[in-house]
């Protein structure tokens, strides 16, 4: 899929130029003045009327004779939930005894600064600033230029500039866990291997074989037994992290960055804490999304560079675009060491389904629930809150069946949220088997 790419700059011509209506009327006037005046000898007639023939005859030799070209330019195109990006026009060429005005129209999710949305231009270019409240790929609201000259006598415009286009990516929620990543087995990371190596684990202490660095060399041992002895360590390792995103609802009230978050908003946001801790741990990440239309692939990849194209990719979700997903792209050729996270909210009954197939091949799996408790306990709306609870019940039997499987089921709290599930997942991985021999 071709990557997609937000306008920064458009332009525009604004025109001719074209009297205005109140030049018109100067005209006018003054000509039918100055004739009623000659014809009835009325001398104080024609001192009424010089003050628009003077008008008029000034706005007419200061009329503009060179088309304007208007020209807006975003200074950041790529923000985060709550930046302030600046809006800056110009008009080209800047001509003297030019005034003029920039409105930008209002657009969801984007507050304007000042909030009337309305600018002068001064000295040929004017700014205002533009804040994303929330998370996504929007067009900013449609710039408009009108120009006028000396005495209001012609204008040009008012012309829309063509739509530009930012992206928003989710500001990560805060997100940390203590517990190791269960089933590492890559070459580089920061989680402790069962296997003795280059590490930074204490393993044990040996003696002396060829290879072995001197720095490693344990000298108060060595000085007791007489022989050199050495500090083993356990090999660090990087684990395999997927992350299901469920992309069929938002449910709840969308009130952007300042306000209360809706269950995709819980998910994304809690994706991109998960995303930027793992990597930063140098582990390796994939991102799979379900009920989304048109959201590019993204594949294995570790590191802050990788971090990036996965908050591009969650701010392309648009929900419920693609109810008919029944989850098999994002299941195929999917690692069976991995350690699969489920980010839903647990009310599409696919996403039941899909932790419960996952489980069924062996995978380790953990369902975060992000369903935001404030649509049970809004006192607003009363009657949502009691059918919302209804629902809930319904819910509670299939998260009772996907406990029984031994998928365990945890709601999002930010940091701690996987420490529990994490460290008996790694102690029942570490544990004894029984194997047939």
């Amino acid at each position: 899929m071709p990557s997609w790419r937000p306008r920064q700059s458009v332009s525009r011509a604004l025109g001719g130029w074209e009297p205005t209506a109140a030049h018109q009327r100067a005209i006018i006037l003054a000509a039918a003045g100055a004739i009623a005046a000659v014809l009835g000898r009325r001398a104080d007639l024609l001192v009424i009327i010089t003050p628009l023939a003077v008008a008029a005859a000034w706005g007419q030799l200061a009329r503009p004779r060179r088309e304007v070209t208007g020209t807006a330019r975003l200074g950041d195109t790529t923000l985060r939930e709550g930046a302030v990006s600046g809006l800056h026009v110009t008009i080209e060429p800047a001509l003297d005894d030019v005034h003029g005005v920039v409105t930008v129209a209002q657009a969801p999710w984007v507050d304007r600064k000042p909030s009337s949305g309305i600018v002068p231009l001064e000295d040929g270019g004017a700014s205002l600033g533009l804040r994303s409240t929330r998370w996504g790929r929007r067009r900013v609201g449609t710039v408009s230029i009108a120009l006028a000259s000396t005495w209001g006598a012609f204008r040009a415009g008012p012309v829309d500039l063509p739509d530009l286009e930012t992206a928003t990516l989710p500001l990560p929620a805060a997100f940390d866990a203590k517990a190791p990543t269960p089933h590492p087995r890559g070459i580089v990371g920061l989680n402790r291997s069962s296997r003795p190596g280059s590490g930074s684990e204490f393993s044990s202490i040996r003696p002396f074989h060829p290879g072995d660095r001197l720095r490693r060399i344990h000298w108060p041992v060595s000085t007791r037994t007489g022989a050199l002895h050495v500090t083993s360590t356990f090999t660090d390792e990087d684990a395999h992290v997927v992350l299901l995103v469920d992309c069929f609802s938002d449910v709840g009230p969308r009130e952007g960055i300042d306000g209360r978050p809706t269950s995709l908003d819980v998910t994304v946001r809690a994706a991109g804490a998960i995303s930027e801790h793992f990597l930063r741990s140098n582990d390796r990440l994939t991102l799979r999304t379900v009920g989304a239309a048109e959201v590019p692939t993204l594949g294995v990849g570790s590191g802050t560079n990788h971090l990036r194209r996965v908050l591009d990719t969650l701010a392309a979700i648009s929900p419920a675009t693609d109810r008919r997903d029944t989850g098999e792209f994002a299941l195929r050729g999917m690692d069976p060491m991995a350690l699969c996270l489920v980010l839903s909210p647990l009310i599409e009954p696919t996403m039941v389904g899909l932790a419960h197939r996952l489980a069924a091949r062996g995978m380790t799996v953990v369902v975060v629930d992000t369903f935001p408790e404030h649509l049970v306990t809004d006192r607003t709306n009363v009657y949502q809150s009691l059918a919302w609870r209804i629902r809930l019940l319904s819910r509670d039997a299939e998260v009772h069946s996907l406990r029984l499987r031994g998928v365990p089921v945890v709601p999002w709290r930010g940091p701690g949220s996987l420490d529990l599930v994490l460290r008996d997942i790694a102690r029942r991985a570490s544990a004894p088997r029984v194997t047939r021999r």
